[in-house]
Formats: structure tokens, sequence, C-alpha cells
């Protein structure tokens, strides 16, 4: 099958143009975003496109963008075993309530603590190769976002962001490539492209490198509500 492809500068481009696509025709096999400068973010963004204005049914865009990258805890911890450390105690803290126990924890927890009996930092040891290796390696850096020792096939619910990778590119420039599952464009998209722009500025200062582009290939894209909504979401 073919790809549908989109382009935007940044992410809110983006996901309306993939959004534009979505609503159109309810549900798309294989769209393939890419957003020019990922690490672009406007305030006005978290509040006047957050899926919480269609009603309390729908994500607040802030929950859906710290699953994947916690911004304002990050913008406390300029140091990466700071972050990753407060970001566990916390995370565990919560866990201690039943209502806030999912079946699969957060991305972020994956990123620096996957497998969890295994204590794997995948973050931590992607910039540590990017800081260390003598010579450029183009397609080094990989994230698991899932296992199938972990995650049995459901009809429905996470994880649907399965695997990150990140190209080293001439010029110490580095693309973030993810792939979804499955990805809804009204409750998550555009808090996910936000969410892992942020990643991407936050390895880049770690590593010393520079910022590319966001490629996210959605297997499954929808809409995740109806079409008028998402078109009235997106303005």
């Amino acid at each position: 099958m073919t790809a549908t492809n989109v382009t935007g500068t940044h992410a809110l481009e983006a996901w309306r143009a993939g959004g534009a696509v979505v609503a159109e025709k309810g549900e798309v096999a294989h769209l393939v975003t890419t957003i020019e400068s990922p690490c672009d973010l406007q305030p006005v963004w978290l509040t006047q496109y957050s899926p919480r204005r269609l009603g309390r049914t729908h994500d607040d865009i802030h929950d859906v963008i710290d699953t994947i990258f916690p911004i304002k805890l990050a913008e406390r911890h300029a140091d990466a075993a700071q972050l990753f450390d407060s970001y566990l105690r916390r995370h565990d803290r919560a866990m201690r309530w039943t209502r806030n126990r999912g079946a699969w924890g957060t991305y972020f927890e994956r990123l620096i603590r996957f497998p969890q009996a295994q204590q794997v930092n995948q973050l931590a040891r992607a910039i540590e190769k990017l800081r260390t290796w003598p010579v450029r390696n183009t397609t080094g850096m990989v994230f698991h976002l899932s296992s199938p020792a972990f995650d049995a096939p459901r009809t429905r619910g996470g994880p649907c962001w399965h695997f990150g990778e990140l190209l080293w590119n001439p010029g110490d420039r580095l693309d973030l490539v993810a792939v979804y599952r499955n990805h809804d464009f009204t409750n998550k998209a555009l808090g996910n492209f936000i969410a892992l722009g942020q990643l991407l500025r936050f390895i880049c200062r770690q590593s010393g490198k520079n910022p590319g582009s966001l490629v996210c290939h959605s297997v499954h894209a929808y809409r995740g509500a109806s079409a008028s909504r998402l078109r009235a979401l997106m303005g």
C-alpha cells in the first residue's frame, strides 16, 4: 500500500496537514508525517489546541506530552541523570495509588527503565554514545517502546508508540524517527509531535548535537472523534 505523506514546518502545521487527511477519510494506513523544525513550541498551542477543549472525555494535551517527555520537570534539571532520577521517584510514588496504575507505564519510563527488571536506560545510553563514539554511526541509536515479553496484543490501549530511531547526519544533525502502530489524531497526535520534538531537543542539548527533523510513521491513523470535531479543534 502506498504511504500518504504530509509535511509541516512545525508540529502544529504538520498535525493540521495530517488531520485534514484523517478528517476526510476517517482512517488512513501508513500516514508519514515529516516535521522540519520539531523543537519549535508556542505556549498558546497547549491551550488553544488541547483536545480537552472538546469536553472532559478528551485528553488534556499536557498529559499526552508528559507521557513522552516531562517538559516542566526537565526545565528544573539541567543534568540528565538528575532528571531521570527525579522522574522515576515521582512515577513510582504515583504508582502506589491504584488509580494511576496502567498496564504498561509511560513512554518516558520505558525510555529510561525498560524492561523494568533489567533497568535499561535507553536514553542515557544513546546520549553517551553520541558524545563518545569517534566515528559517526548513521543508524546506531534505537529505542524500543514495546516488547513481546510484556505487551500482549490488545484491541485498544497503549503502547501505541513502538519504535524510535535517531539518524546521525553530517554536520552532527540528528533526525528522530518514530513508528506508531495506532495514532489518534484528535486526542494524541499533536501532543505526541510536540513531545517528540522536545525529546529530540533534550537529546541534542545533552549530546552536543543539532536538532534535525522528526519523521513519524503512523501505521494506522484515525480521527478519534467526528470529522467536524477534529476540524473544529484544528481551527
